[in-house]
């Protein structure tokens, strides 16, 4: 997976339109399709931080698709189940929870 490709599912986990994510970035539309586009543009590093903080995620992880918060792990479910719950709500979260202590007991 690439930048483009890690992008376009942080915008889509979001929720956000790539219009309203390029206002909060401070960066236009234009700027955002080419990053997503065909064109496989790179954003400067004021603009990949500005992305990220807007996006809830690192610029580690849209860059390279490593995610420093994880522990060191090859285990790739792991960081795709990660990228998945970082944008649950807290109550999500504490379900999710109830079922890994569960879960956790069983073993």
């Amino acid at each position: 997976m690439d930048f483009r490709t890690r992008l376009r599912e942080e915008i889509d986990f979001s929720g956000l339109l790539d219009k309203e994510v390029a206002a909060r970035a401070n960066i236009s539309k234009r700027t955002i399709d080419s990053y997503v586009g065909s064109q496989n543009c790179m954003p400067s590093a004021d603009v990949a931080v500005r992305l990220a903080k807007v996006l809830n995620t690192t610029v580690e992880y849209l860059v390279t698709g490593s995610n420093p918060e994880l522990p060191q792990t090859h285990d790739i479910k792991l960081q795709e189940i990660y990228s998945k719950l970082k944008h649950f709500s807290d109550k999500d979260l504490d379900a999710v929870q109830h079922i890994v202590d569960a879960l956790n007991e069983k073993y």
